[in-house]
């Protein structure tokens, strides 16, 4: 009994070697914790490099202090790697940025929180076009938002937002942010609508990293949405009541009316029996009984004979030719 007092009095008898061990555990634990989030990521970046039909290069930023440098960091990448200025920069999320600047040996880019941040941007299903720059709320919170949306669509919240490709600065297809809210801007007017989104990558995120460089070889889809497994979605924009009127709906021409039937043929009247009446020189006892014929068996009347050729005149005789006189005839006494 005495003993175990003495052991318990004697491991609580040093209070700050208790809170050293505590603090150290501590350290582990989120040391462990960030290991297996960033592991997590490279593993999900290298997924991602697999199904990305551009060419890239690896590589880590490197944050600049200083509040005037926010949004801006240093690649470990650069000229000699294949980084050139105007690539696009993306994490396993989707969109990170741009570089500006190549050296050698690294690269200068800024990311989405930067305020020369632009990208323009679509719907999935390709309905809505606007233009994404950074935002920063009351809160003091980093966002984005979707600007010069038409103001006859509404975009519901949760919908993803990803690049158009238009314009030549980030290709099609990767993703930004998803629709947080309608934007209440003070320039907002009745033919254009903004919207906050929250970004897919995160600041803290933004670590590990592959710079977009041209198609690789044998390599032809631009469109890098299939590559985060999106697919084209169902149209999400609804218009607003009263943007446009109701569409009146279209007169339907009348049918025409069908074709009376066709009297059925009459059949045709039976021809009368004509009785023709037969002469004969034979006497009246030895004549044939009459014969019944129907007009139809009556035989045609014979054509009659031509007409006999005229004789032809006698040609007078010429001129200075003698006239042979006709002998006398007459009875002499």
């Amino acid at each position: 009994m005495q003993q175990a007092t003495a052991d318990r009095e004697g491991r609580f008898a040093d209070p700050a070697r208790l809170r050293a061990e505590r603090d150290s555990l501590a350290v582990y634990l989120v040391g462990q914790s960030n290991l297996a989030s960033e592991n997590l990521r490279l593993r999900t970046l290298l997924g991602l490099r697999e199904r990305v039909p551009y060419s890239f290069v690896p590589a880590e930023i490197k944050r600049l202090g200083g509040i005037d440098q926010r949004g801006a960091f240093f690649l470990t990448a650069g000229a000699r790697q294949g980084v050139q200025p105007g690539y696009t920069i993306i994490a396993a999320g989707g969109l990170v940025g741009q570089v500006r600047d190549s050296d050698p040996g690294m690269a200068h880019g800024i990311d989405w929180t930067h305020t020369d941040f632009r990208a323009s941007a679509m719907t999935t299903d390709g309905e809505t076009y606007g233009i994404v720059e950074p935002r920063t709320t009351r809160a003091g919170e980093q966002v984005l938002a979707l600007t010069g949306t038409a103001a006859h669509t509404e975009l519901r919240p949760g919908t993803l937002i990803v690049t158009s490709g238009q314009g030549g600065v980030y290709p099609r297809g990767i993703p930004i942010g998803r629709v947080l809210q309608t934007e209440k801007d003070d320039q907002a007017t009745d033919w254009r609508r903004s919207y906050l989104l929250r970004p897919l990558v995160s600041p803290t995120a933004m670590d590990y990293v592959l710079v977009l460089g041209p198609l690789a070889p044998g390599r032809s889809e631009d469109d890098l949405a299939s590559s985060w497994g999106i697919r084209a979605e169902e149209p999400k924009t609804t218009p607003e009541p009263g943007a446009f009127p109701a569409q009146m709906p279209q007169p339907q021409p009348a049918l025409p009316a069908p074709r009376a039937a066709a009297p059925a043929a009459r059949p045709a009247p039976a021809l009368p029996q004509v009785q023709l009446p037969v002469q004969s020189q034979v006497p009246a006892q030895a004549q044939a009984p009459a014969v019944t014929r129907t007009p139809a068996t009556t035989p045609a009347p014979r054509p009659a004979p031509p007409p006999a050729a005229r004789p032809r005149p006698a040609t007078p005789p010429l001129l200075g030719t003698p006239v042979p006189t006709p002998p006398d005839t007459t009875p002499r006494t």
